[in-house]
Parts: C-alpha cells; structure tokens; sequence
C-alpha cells in the first residue's frame, strides 16, 4: 500500500496538464485576448501599486542583487542531495537511514509542490504583470509563462519548510526562511510577478512540505522512501516559472 501511495505522487506531476511555453504570436493572442488592465484602473490595484513603487525605486546595484537571488533558486536541488551525500557518509545504519529519510521527504515535497504549481499554472493562466501592464511595468526577466502562482516562491518556501520539519532548530529555520523570503521579494522586484502570485507560492510550497511530512509521519512511519535518481534535479524546469 505504501508502495502504491509513493508511487502515485512520483506521478503525480506528470498526470497534471502541462505548463506549456507558448510562442510570442500565441502569448500575443492568448494575453490579448485576457486582461491587459485599463489604464483608468490600473491605480485601483494593490498588486499594481507595490510594483510600480518597486519599478520606481530600483537601482543598478539592487537590479544586480535581487536578479541574483532570483536565479538562487538552482540551489534548491543542492539540499536534498547534500542531506543524501552526508547520509551516506554516516558509518551508523540508523543514522545515514534516518537522513536518507529527510533527503526523501525533501524531494517528493518539491515533486508535489511542482506538480500543484504547474496546474495552477495552467488552469488559472494569469497573464504576467508587464503583459497585463503593458508599456507601464517592465521586467528585468522576461518569461512566457503564465504568472499565478510564483513557481520560484513556491519551491524555495518547499525547501524552507521541508528543511526546518526535518531539522527543527532555529539556525535551520532562519536562514531557510530568510533565503525563501528573499526569493519572494526579489520575483516582485524585478517585476516577474504580483505580490499575490507570491503570497500564493510560499502558501503552496509550504502546504506541499507540510502535507508530505504528515505522510511521511502518519502513513509511511519511517518506511524506506527510495530517492528516485532524477528527483533531486526536477524542480528546476520551473525556473521559466
């Protein structure tokens, strides 16, 4: 039964409808054809207020420094693998067990954050701001994707959850948090996405580490959890995201 339970959220992500990147004549009509915002109301929106005021205070420097954190997410996949490299270095059976464990928990988190972020994705298709903005916004990273949610967000507050349930110290914590909230900061600040995409990507990421460490918990109960060979790197084909 466990076995079946592992298997069906490996596969999860794939029986979800794809993220498909259209081309720029497709973004055209699909997006022309949704919501480019009125000029006479684009004020009356708090997402468009927090990223023009963002837009209007950004400096080369902070330009340099939030497109920096922004890409940090390619990280992501180093936490699962250095708690598995140290797993197999421990010379105790219980011991590399137990952080092989976490390494797994850690991933199939991100797998079901990934699989619950591209249907999103795909369902509510939310143009990104400065296609909805058009000729007001303007983005220092340029995707074609859909906006809702943040994909960057939502696996970096995975990877903050998941590390601080397997490991519950402050000094995990912080600095997880710290990281994944700069994340969140630096998607609105180089104008990728709407405050509220972000809101909902940290609400996903997080929900997704929460509910894998319940199973983990409550139906697994310490079972083996094989760590697919691949599933260490996948989260980073949302990177467009």
């Amino acid at each position: 039964m466990k076995r079946w339970i592992l298997t069906i959220l490996f596969l999860l992500p794939l029986a979800l409808p794809a993220q498909t990147i259209p081309t720029e004549a497709d973004s055209t009509k699909a997006y022309t054809e949704a919501q480019v915002i009125a000029p006479a109301d684009r004020n009356k929106s708090v997402d468009y207020a927090v990223l023009k005021y963002l837009q209007d205070h950004r400096t080369p420097w902070g330009d340099r420094l939030w497109l920096t954190i922004s890409n940090s997410i390619v990280l992501a996949p180093v936490f699962p693998t250095g708690i598995a490299v140290d797993a197999l270095c421990s010379k105790d059976q219980q011991t590399r067990e137990s952080k092989l464990h976490n390494a797994g928990e850690v991933v199939f988190a991100e797998l079901l954050n990934l699989g619950v972020t591209m249907g999103t994705k795909s369902i509510v298709r939310r143009p990104r701001p400065w296609i909805a903005y058009e000729g007001d916004l303007v983005c220092l990273q340029q995707v074609r994707s859909t906006s809702f949610p943040s994909g960057h967000t939502s696996i970096a507050f995975s990877a903050a959850t998941s590390l601080t349930l397997v490991y519950p110290k402050w000094y995990v914590a912080v600095p997880a948090f710290t990281w994944a909230g700069a994340v969140g900061f630096s998607r609105m600040y180089v104008g990728a996405h709407y405050p509220s995409d972000v809101l909902a990507g940290a609400l996903v990421g997080a929900g997704s580490a929460i509910l894998m460490h319940f199973i983990r918990q409550k139906i697994w109960q310490e079972s083996a959890i094989p760590i697919p060979s691949s599933a260490a790197v996948m989260p980073s084909i949302v990177l467009s995201f």
